[in-house]
């Protein structure tokens, strides 16, 4: 009974680790595409209970945004999505822009920052 409790948390435990990789690789991977189009600003807001948040604006101008992805989620099988509302967007409208999300105005905030940083 208590052998196969073990194995099960093992196995499950080697799964959480194999999916955790997966995710960071495909972060690794969206980061260095993006980087390639111009400047790229990072959000991330994460919370113990809820669902996190992680935002790429990416501008080659330092006044408009070119690109930008969001993950969103709580489980480690959350990927990256074009977030066509944000694209084409100077960086002054997104400033002011609010969202339904808490997390998602939190991870765009974020992300205005360290995109400011790069662009003085």
């Amino acid at each position: 009974m208590w052998g196969t409790v073990i194995v099960i948390i093992i196995i499950a435990w080697l799964l959480q680790a194999f999916f955790t990789y997966l995710q960071i690789s495909n972060y690794r991977k969206r980061i260095k595409e993006l980087k390639q189009k111009g400047k790229i600003g990072i959000g991330k807001v994460s919370k113990k209970l809820g669902i996190g948040t992680i935002i790429f604006l990416v501008s080659n101008d330092c006044r408009t945004v070119v690109d930008a992805e969001k993950m969103s989620g709580i489980s480690v099988f959350a990927r990256f999505k074009k977030d066509k509302n944000i694209i084409g967007l100077s960086i002054e409208e997104l400033e002011n822009m609010k969202f339904k999300s808490k997390s998602k105005q939190e991870a765009v905030e974020k992300a205005l920052e360290n995109l400011k940083v790069q662009c003085s």
